[in-house]
């Protein structure tokens, strides 16, 4: 819940903040969001590593080191969502493919009844699975370039008669 406090916040102050240079756009405000929120938790993985390796069952092997690297990648990946356009699309589906990865320690939480530092047992982190559809959904939108408005013509067939007989006509 506090990846989610922490991605709300963060879309709201990128929002306010773009918003006086650039205008209101909620999905570059999302991705800024989820970028901060990625630092945030890539932080939180390497100064804070004890509930992180909490969520990964104790027959898997350096859990410490796979909680580093992990954070090392959240980092990597909040950095990456600044990147230009051409390759945003591709963090995004990485990120989404990240955010799947790891899914399983969150079900293993809930499904064990794990206990995890910080966290209150019970039902909460059963609320947490579905949120983590809620973070690849995000992850997968703010990256995708925003669709361009398309002028339909309402008449093709008149202007594609005109554009074939013009010319052949001459006013007499």
């Amino acid at each position: 819940m506090i990846f989610l406090v922490v991605l709300a916040l963060a879309t709201a102050v990128s929002a306010a903040v773009t918003s006086r240079w650039h205008g209101f756009s909620p999905r570059e405000a999302a991705r800024l969001g989820m970028a901060i929120a990625l630092a945030f938790a890539g932080a939180s993985h390497l100064f804070l590593a004890t509930p992180f390796i909490q969520h990964l069952p104790t027959w898997v092997p350096l859990r410490a080191e796979l909680v580093l690297v992990s954070g090392l990648i959240e980092l990597a990946m909040g950095v990456a969502l600044l990147v230009p356009p051409p390759t945003r699309r591709r963090v995004g589906v990485v990120l989404a493919l990240y955010l799947v990865a790891v899914f399983p320690s969150n079900v293993y939480v809930a499904a064990f009844d794990v206990e995890v530092d910080g966290q209150p047992g019970g039902a909460y982190p059963w609320v947490r699975l579905p949120l983590q559809l809620l973070f690849i959904a995000w992850a997968l939108w703010c990256t995708r370039e925003a669709s361009r408005s398309v002028t339909v013509d309402p008449f093709p067939t008149l202007a594609a008669e005109h554009v074939a007989n013009y010319g052949k006509h001459s006013p007499a």
